[in-house]
């Protein structure tokens, strides 16, 4: 998924955030060392954990895996992962995120990111324990930081908040500031730019159903011309490149339950969008892949722009 946004603009990627034990508990395995494709640059590690020793001793071993950024996670909302004290549970814990950024950073010789949401809920305790630990990472040397413009309570309910990414910049100019949350079109990331005055928009869930949002961003911000949407070879085209490299990464099998996932999404893009979705629902072999991809994604039939406007090319997607 990495290398085939980054072949449509995408200038910076992470990878999906993974747990620093699990980190550890696979470095001796025979999978150790394959997170990384050699188009893949810069890209960020991005580690969750509740023990700043074990999150250290995790980002030092990403470092050597070949990461050129640690990012760190105090976003994610998930109910496991906050009954674990992990992501944006740590929001609340403002000793501890600071202990796990310092531990970090000690670690590590690359550049330290961390991601946050607006705080645990709306209370202004949680907006002052969101600065705490801003603060301090930005003592600690922290470089980068990602602001979902939601809270953790909210998950992805509701309409994300950007009034935080302009304060955050304000606050601290020489932080690198990356805004996130409902970012679904190029339209979206620009005026998030133009209204908040960040250095970059993170795109998140708007990727996964519309990759080609990283090139029609990137044609905006030039003053370009909109390119034109993909045409069903174009989209199975870029579905052929993804699913190859997840059988060379992962084998055929493994390989076809990922591509489901980003089937179903992408499946909004195209006229018979619930016939190509049931097909890849139950998608198990690259053989079934085949036959599906000749049959729907072979002609040059480009997809109806949605939402009436020559610039703004997305579907709505649910929660991921």
């Amino acid at each position: 998924m990495r290398v085939t946004c980054r072949s449509l603009g995408a200038c910076l990627t992470r990878n999906e955030v993974v747990l620093d034990k699990f980190v550890l508990e696979a470095r001796k395995g025979s999978r150790s060392g394959r997170h990384l494709h050699e188009e893949d640059h810069p890209v960020a590690a991005q580690l969750m954990g509740n023990d700043m020793e074990i999150m250290g001793q995790a980002a030092a071993h990403m470092e050597a895996l070949g990461y050129d950024i640690l990012d760190i996670n105090f976003g994610c909302p998930v109910k496991k992962v906050l009954g674990r004290c992990r992501g944006g549970f740590l929001l609340g814990e403002p000793e501890t995120a600071i202990a796990m950024m310092r531990s970090v950073r000690n670690a590590v010789s690359v550049p330290v990111t961390v991601k946050m949401r607006l705080g645990t809920d709306e209370t202004e305790e949680a907006e002052e324990r969101f600065w705490t630990i801003l603060d301090a990472a930005v003592r600690l040397g922290v470089v980068g930081v990602v602001v979902h413009g939601r809270t953790v309570k909210q998950r992805y309910e509701g309409f994300a908040k950007w009034d935080r990414l302009r304060e955050v910049k304000r606050r601290y100019p020489a932080l690198v500031v990356f805004g996130s949350g409902d970012l679904f079109t190029a339209n979206d990331c620009l005026r998030m730019l133009e209204e908040t005055g960040i250095d970059g928009v993170t795109i998140a869930r708007g990727a996964i159903s519309n990759p080609w949002i990283f090139r029609d961003c990137l044609a905006l911000w030039r003053g370009e011309a909109p390119p034109p949407p993909p045409t069903l070879a174009e989209q199975g085209a870029l579905m052929d490149r993804q699913y190859d490299l997840a059988i060379q990464q992962y084998g055929p099998e493994k390989a076809s339950r990922q591509m489901r996932k980003f089937g179903i999404k992408r499946a909004g893009l195209h006229p018979a969008g619930a016939e190509v979705r049931e097909l890849f629902v139950k998608l198990s072999t690259p053989a079934e892949y085949r036959e599906m991809r000749e049959r729907y994604y072979s002609s040059d039939e480009r997809v109806a722009v949605v939402g009436g406007s020559a610039d703004v090319w997305s579907c709505e997607i649910s929660e991921c």
